[in-house]
């Protein structure tokens, strides 16, 4: 499976940043941890695709220097509970089995007891992870009905093992976090997230889900070119709208639509459960949730307290 060529390297500078957000668009928050540069899996609407050229998976070796990043970050936190992941530039768990990088970074989170650290991923193999995992650890599966993930996620695990992997979690003392992002709006989505959300209302402990984020299809001009030479056209299925940011997303009637069904689908199943969208305006998340979300101040503090909520004073 990982047959592209992986490099080592000794970046330093800064490994951990602020998420990059979207201007005017409300960001959570998240730290992004720069470990590892590059995917092996093939997600035809991956952003990488835009960014990097390189042929090689860089993997940063120097995991001391990482932590004592990660360190001073969380040290220098004085309002918020911060929340950091690998998954930005790469998939957490694709080559963990086989470079084991992810085990220096969960012993550090479950000792430190200060912040979460969340492995993002569509590669359900957690096993040689469980003797580590810790309430510290939030394992989290971007999840697409079956349909997407046969046609447009090539070379990740299907739906089934990433929700029995998600459960395996559960049974370790994690919660769990679910990405439904990107959303894909094609004939006849409505009903395979319908299914989707029931296959995880059976298979998962939703109480121990500590949040479930969502974010409809968005990309830059130049995975624009990428989908109409691939003849991936079944992206682009809908109206689509260039944003000031340059990125084009489905219209925002649509968005508030296709967001507010799973929202509210999401609900019916756990009302206790927290979910965010991903970087969009105040207005739409008035739309879809009816909450006041001005600004990333306020999502941060939602993020905040339902932390609280569910660690108590452990954290």
């Amino acid at each position: 499976m990982d047959s592209q060529k992986v490099s080592f390297v000794e970046t330093k500078g800064n490994i951990v940043k602020n998420c990059p957000g979207t201007k005017n668009h409300i960001c959570c928050g998240y730290k992004t941890i720069d470990l590892i540069e590059g995917c092996i899996l093939s997600c035809t609407y991956c952003v990488l695709k835009a960014y990097i050229n390189s042929p090689y998976i860089k993997i940063n070796k120097d995991i001391p220097y990482i932590l004592t990043q990660i360190n001073e970050t969380i040290d220098r936190e004085e309002y918020h509970i911060p929340r950091f992941g690998t998954g930005e530039l790469s998939d957490s768990l694709a080559l963990d089995r086989k470079y084991r990088l992810n085990k220096p970074l969960i012993e550090f989170f479950g000792e430190k007891k200060k912040a979460l650290l969340e492995l993002k991923s569509k590669w359900a193999s957690i096993d040689h992870l469980t003797p580590y995992l810790n309430p510290y650890t939030v394992v989290s599966f971007s999840l697409s009905p079956q349909r997407v993930i046969d046609r447009e996620e090539k070379r990740t695990s299907p739906l089934y093992k990433r929700l029995k992997t998600a459960r395996k979690a559960q049974e370790s003392g994690c919660f769990v976090g679910l990405h439904f992002d990107p959303v894909i709006i094609y004939d006849g989505f409505e009903k395979d997230y319908e299914y989707l959300i029931e296959d995880i209302s059976r298979l998962l402990d939703l109480k121990k889900v500590i949040w479930i984020s969502m974010g409809l299809l968005r990309f830059p001009p130049k995975l624009l070119n990428h989908f109409l030479e691939e003849e991936r056209k079944n992206l682009l299925y809908g109206e689509f709208i260039r944003g000031e940011d340059g990125k084009y997303r489905y219209i925002k009637k649509e968005r508030i639509k296709v967001y507010k069904m799973l929202y509210e689908l999401v609900k019916t199943k756990e009302e206790e459960l927290f979910v965010y969208l991903c970087m969009e305006r105040k207005d739409v998340w008035k739309g879809v949730t009816g909450m006041a979300v001005d600004d990333n101040e306020a999502l941060i503090k939602l993020f905040d307290r339902r932390i609280k909520s569910l660690y108590g004073g452990t954290i």
